[in-house]
């Protein structure tokens, strides 16, 4: 099933977008593959992506990320490989968010929520090994 991801909007500072680069993608280029390393993360400017993952029975489509929402944003906060695949739909246009710039807002953060952070994506990858595991 084909599912719109929860919102993943995420707002910049003009002074961080201003410093920030832009990558973009032809419809059909893939952003990154599953199980590759992550040292950034990508905001939607214009276009939109696929994420998918594959597994036994193939390609399955995990959501889609349009304008204004960060996709790849687990790999550089954890450091671990990437949980799934990223590909244009059409042209489109990403804000790159290095990891360093991840980084520093969560050191900068209040302790808790960046423990609560941690917490989460700890989850969100148990969650998602859970969910790939055979049935048989």
């Amino acid at each position: 099933m084909n599912t719109i991801l929860p919102s993943r909007k995420v707002a910049l500072s003009n002074g961080e977008r201003e410093r920030l680069d832009i990558a973009s993608f032809t419809a059909d280029e893939e952003v990154f593959t599953e199980g590759s390393a992550g040292d950034r993360a990508f905001i939607v400017q214009s276009g939109l992506v696929e994420i998918v993952r594959v597994d036994e029975a193939g390609e399955r489509t995990i959501g889609y990320v349009g304008a204004g929402e960060i996709f790849g944003e687990i790999s550089p906060i954890d450091r671990k490989p990437r949980t799934a695949s990223a590909r244009a739909l059409r042209d489109t246009v990403c804000i790159v968010v290095p990891e360093q710039m991840l980084a520093q807002k969560i050191a900068d953060a209040d302790p808790f929520l960046r423990d609560l952070l941690y917490v989460l994506v700890a989850g969100m990858r148990d969650v998602t090994a859970k969910a790939n595991r055979p049935t048989h």
